[in-house]
């Protein structure tokens, strides 16, 4: 008896194989309609309904619901997508079609304060990327958000009018007050709260508004980061390390002016010119091995960076040449000489700082600035 052939048994499974529901024929139309572009929506809307309509197959159904529910609520048609949503629930409820459409559910009841309208002017927003980028419809949210009833959506809302004003429209002292209000509002979960707290902190800090920065993490605490209050704090103390720094340099340079100057009058210059004359052949070794044995061992570290050091060799040079100099016309007795030391010292430990800020704060750190 001769085999099959291959066709014939091709043809024996296709009668054997069960036909599609009604019910999938018809989801299987409205979620080609949904992914041809544009979607075509009201054909996929009718087709829906034909296959939540059609029975039989229950996850067919649920699934015909559930992306109903979705298409209500780009509709803003929330009231509608909840129903559709909990129609869903009840006909499969073992499905993930079931799961999704329960948590749509929760979202939008939660979301329901004033009836949907406050949602569905942050919706209009929120899912039309040109108005979210239009200064004007940001502006008329703001407002707006000023009458909605408190809850979720007077958040939200006012959550994207800060982002919105902190980043792309460049408003950050509107988005400063934005975010205050947030981070205030009692109906605020704490997550969310703590986002706007940080990010209200982040551009005072920014702005230059450290002393604000920091006093505003000390008040809200509670809704962030030990870390990241540890880091504004830190962030002041070396705003204050700064002040001292630049202090300590303008001191150096003026005494050291002043000394120069009073040797000129009294035509002492000459010492100091001897003075840079036996110093100098040392002072420049010192000087290149400082920046270039220091900014070698840096880059050995896979996250160095041997700038710094590069940049502390050059300056240490005009500093020690100028201290050399002030010390040669300079006063002689051991207070002056104790007292120019001591501003020396703290002169080179200054401008390494000044540096290390400017070129790579990471490195500061490490002692706890």
């Amino acid at each position: 008896m001769r085999p099959p052939s291959l066709a014939l048994l091709v043809w024996s499974l296709g009668l054997l194989a069960p036909a599609a529901s009604g019910s999938r024929v018809a989801l299987d139309r409205a979620n080609e309609a949904l992914s041809s572009r544009p979607p075509r929506r009201d054909t996929a809307r009718a087709m829906l309904e034909r296959a939540a309509s059609e029975g039989g197959d229950r996850e067919a159904v649920a699934e015909a619901l559930c992306r109903l529910g979705e298409i209500d609520e780009d509709d803003a048609a929330f009231e509608r997508a909840i129903d559709h949503d909990l129609a869903c629930a009840a006909a499969a409820p073992d499905t993930r079609w079931a799961v999704r459409a329960t948590e749509r559910v929760d979202w939008l009841r939660g979301h329901s304060e004033g009836g949907f309208v406050p949602l569905a002017r942050l919706e209009r927003i929120r899912r039309d990327p040109a108005l979210a980028n239009d200064p004007a419809a940001i502006d008329a949210l703001a407002r707006e958000a000023q009458d909605f009833p408190p809850g979720s959506v007077r958040i939200e809302a006012r959550m994207l009018v800060a982002e919105a004003w902190l980043g792309r429209m460049g408003r950050p002292r509107d988005a400063i007050a934005e975010l205050g209000r947030v981070a205030d509002d009692p109906r605020a979960d704490p997550l969310t709260a703590g986002l706007a707290e940080r990010e209200l902190i982040e551009a005072l800090a920014a702005g230059g508004a450290i002393a604000e920065a920091a006093a505003e993490a000390r008040s809200h605490s509670a809704l962030l980061d030990p870390l990241f209050v540890r880091g504004v704090h830190r962030l002041l103390r070396r705003r204050w390390v700064t002040r001292a720094a630049i202090a300590v340099l303008t001191a150096f340079v003026a005494l050291a002016a002043l000394a120069l100057e009073r040797a000129r009058r009294r035509q002492a210059l000459g010492d100091a010119v001897r003075a840079l004359g036996i110093l100098a052949p040392v002072a420049v070794p010192f000087a290149a091995f400082v920046g270039l044995a220091g900014g070698l061992l840096a880059s050995r570290y896979e996250s160095g960076n041997s700038r710094p050091f590069l940049l502390l060799g050059a300056a240490t040079l005009p500093l020690v040449l100028v201290a050399r100099a002030w010390s040669a016309v300079g006063s002689s007795s051991p207070p002056a000489r104790v007292a120019r030391a001591l501003l020396c010292s703290a002169t080179v430990l200054a401008a390494a700082f000044v540096l290390l800020d400017v070129a790579n704060p990471d490195y500061l750190e490490g002692f706890g600035l």
